[in-house]
């Protein structure tokens, strides 16, 4: 990206996703579309027609018509790119570890993934000159533009060990701009140990900070999207 003028953008992203992932112990080989139906997580038909990608003891995959599920022997990762179906997921990844309640859990993280798309090439060039001006770069580089700017720190009123923003020029939308939002969490406990109360943790905030997450994450993009127009 580089630098020229500002015009209007859409201040609704064209593709959206979100996603929960839970790290620490786990058994992939469990995490079958019939298991979530029989603890009644989905519908019957939605687990018939779910398609599988593999199931093996190290790594199980599959989706449905509106979640994806990965899951390995040290992460679980639910996604859903419909955003009528962000609080269905966080119901699925509370169901999921309410019946797994002894699953030994070391961290866990909520992410939000925007496309927005520009109203042009200039303004995509224009902000990503905004965020990382390419003046600083033209002593070492021929043509400089951002290609991926991420920032760490914290947020008021929320418990997360951390938070992290991801800017970039998107993948899946011409001249359009990604913006991720992580909110990770940590669970502390004695040096080379699990800790004990890691599940009861998410459990408790995820069923209280997921929609502040979402309502954060717009925010964040409306931000980045809004500032350099100034």
């Amino acid at each position: 990206m580089a630098d020229t003028h500002v015009g209007t953008r859409s201040s609704r992203p064209e593709l959206e996703g979100v996603s929960i992932v839970v790290v620490g112990r786990l058994n992939p080989a469990i995490f079958q579309p019939l298991w979530f139906a029989r603890h009644n997580l989905v519908r019957e038909e939605e687990a018939q027609e779910a398609k599988l990608e593999i199931i093996h003891r190290e790594v199980t995959v599959f989706s449905t018509e509106w979640f994806s599920l990965q899951v390995t022997d040290d992460k679980y990762q639910v996604a859903t790119q419909d955003p009528t179906m962000y609080r269905p997921l966080r119901d699925l990844a509370l169901g999921t570890f309410k019946i797994l309640e002894h699953t030994p859990i070391t961290a866990f993280g909520f992410n939000i993934n925007q496309h927005f798309p520009m109203e042009s090439q200039d303004e995509w060039h224009a902000l990503g000159d905004h965020y990382a001006p390419k003046d600083s770069w033209l002593r070492v580089l021929k043509n400089p533009g951002l290609r991926s700017l991420v920032i760490e720190g914290t947020r008021e009123d929320c418990q997360a060990t951390r938070m992290q923003i991801r800017l970039q020029p998107s993948n899946r939308v011409r001249f359009g701009v990604f913006v991720h939002v992580n909110e990770h969490y940590d669970i502390a406990g004695e040096e080379d140990s699990i800790p004990t109360n890691g599940i009861q943790s998410f459990l408790k905030i995820a069923a209280s900070s997921w929609d502040g997450f979402l309502s954060y994450g717009d925010n964040v993009a409306q931000c980045l999207l809004s500032e350099y127009e100034k």
